[in-house]
């Protein structure tokens, strides 16, 4: 017997707006058919944060992962250093449509006439045409940013500055660069001075001694399809 529209008002008004086991499940389900170890999720729903967790944080000990596990997350760190140049530019410290030598006067590219082109907001919209994924090991000092900026005197682009958008690793380096110069900071202290402590962000941090303090998941590797492994190093 089907219900009435009124019923199905009544049923859909008087249901919980998350349903924890419903999620639950599902996430376990992805978990197991993408071969993932372990992952946390947190669902806004009704005013509320709900916040889930399955598998384990590392395959080689078979710790589980928790909802106050603490996960590397890469690339979307470049959404802290947006945050921090738009924060920069809110206050009026920082032009974003200012070209980035007026900001770095050192800043160069291997094309020269094109660098001296390239702004602030072509950083941060990837549309600047710096080659991606310049990789440098400039260590762990408070200069490692600035000698990073250095090396990409030799990095080309993929296309003139402004022509189309081109995913830059490269060029949020520079940001954390320019934020630097700008708060007389490094990016780590900016990071926790203006958007951690703010926020309360207590399980946010940069350092691996940090995270120490924390039940941490362990990076993985492998094929899709195939169960990963541990990353040889974190």
């Amino acid at each position: 017997m089907s219900q009435s529209p009124h019923q199905d008002q009544h049923a859909a008004a008087t249901a919980p707006a998350f349903d924890p086991a419903r999620w639950q499940a599902r996430l376990d389900e992805l978990l197991a058919v993408h071969h993932i170890p372990g992952a946390s999720l947190a669902v806004l729903a009704g005013g509320e944060i709900h916040e889930l967790a399955g598998g384990i944080l590392h395959t080689g000990t078979g710790v589980r992962a928790t909802t106050d596990s603490v996960f590397q997350i890469g690339s979307i760190s470049k959404g802290y250093t947006a945050a921090l140049v738009v924060h920069l530019a809110d206050a009026g410290k920082l032009d974003l449509d200012a070209p980035v030598v007026d900001v770095l006067p050192g800043f160069a590219v291997a094309d020269a006439a094109a660098g001296g082109t390239i702004t602030v907001r072509q950083l941060l919209n990837h549309t600047s045409g710096i080659e991606g994924d310049f990789v440098s090991d400039t260590g762990r000092g408070d200069d490692c940013l600035a000698l990073y900026v250095e090396g990409v005197r030799n990095v080309g682009l993929t296309n003139p500055p402004g022509a189309t958008m081109s995913y830059s690793s490269t060029a949020y380096n520079v940001l954390g660069r320019i934020i630097e110069v700008v708060t007389g900071l490094t990016w780590d202290e900016a990071l926790k001075k203006l958007i951690r402590e703010p926020l309360g962000l207590a399980h946010t941090m940069t350092l691996p001694e940090e995270v120490l303090r924390f039940r941490a998941a362990m990076g993985h590797m492998g094929e899709p399809g195939e169960d990963p492994v541990p990353t040889p190093l974190w």
